[in-house]
């Protein structure tokens, strides 16, 4: 598949935030990697700026489309919700800088907080959807006045994780997400019914 030019911009400018974060990263120095010039670049992205907010996207439409399978599931298949979970973990990874400069872009650019604070609204109710489901398929027996809270510490954890791992974490890429995907599913085990397995 050829990419088009501003796919290899969106490509790129990831992998440089990624490895330097987007403090440090300029138009100018993603327009020298690739090769163009920097009017070419701003044709397609006036700023930084507006890069980051398409790669939020790009993230935010990942996960969408993973949150789609989860709630859709016909019946509750644990194996299949913790592999799509697995995945989530994934492609938060992929766009690790977005966790890692989470609250200097969230002050830098106020779309995205904007949007994120609408989103979150809208991941507590899935959330909320998916254990109404496995509680009404035996897999789950949780007290209702848990919920909430439970709900508030999986979304802590999904969006705070990269950055402990990134300081306290020395081994590669999969055992990174291995370690903290399991230790993110040890907030649902206490809550588990006997017949739950994954």
């Amino acid at each position: 598949m050829v990419l088009s030019t501003k796919d290899k911009i969106l490509a790129k400018a990831l992998i440089l935030f990624n490895e330097q974060g987007s403090d440090f990263v300029t138009v100018r120095h993603i327009a020298s990697e690739l090769g163009i010039s920097h009017g070419n670049l701003c044709y397609h992205f006036a700023n930084t700026d507006v890069i980051i907010e398409a790669l939020y996207q790009q993230l935010v439409d990942k996960l969408n489309e993973l949150t789609k399978e989860m709630t859709g599931l016909s019946e509750n298949q644990l194996t299949i919700l913790y592999q799509l979970s697995y995945r989530s973990f994934e492609i938060l990874y992929q766009y690790r800088f977005l966790m890692l400069d989470f609250v200097r872009i969230m002050r830098r650019i106020p779309a995205i907080k904007l949007h994120f604070k609408a989103l979150m609204q809208i991941r507590q109710e899935q959330f909320t959807y998916i254990i109404a489901s496995m509680q009404s398929n035996g897999f789950i027996d949780i007290p209702q006045k848990n919920i909430a809270p439970l709900i508030e510490q999986a979304l802590l954890f999904g969006d705070f994780w990269i950055s402990r791992a990134e300081i306290l974490f020395d081994g590669n890429e999969q055992e990174k997400i291995a370690y903290y995907h399991k230790t993110f599913y040890a907030l649902f085990e206490p809550y588990l019914c006997g017949n739950a397995d994954w």
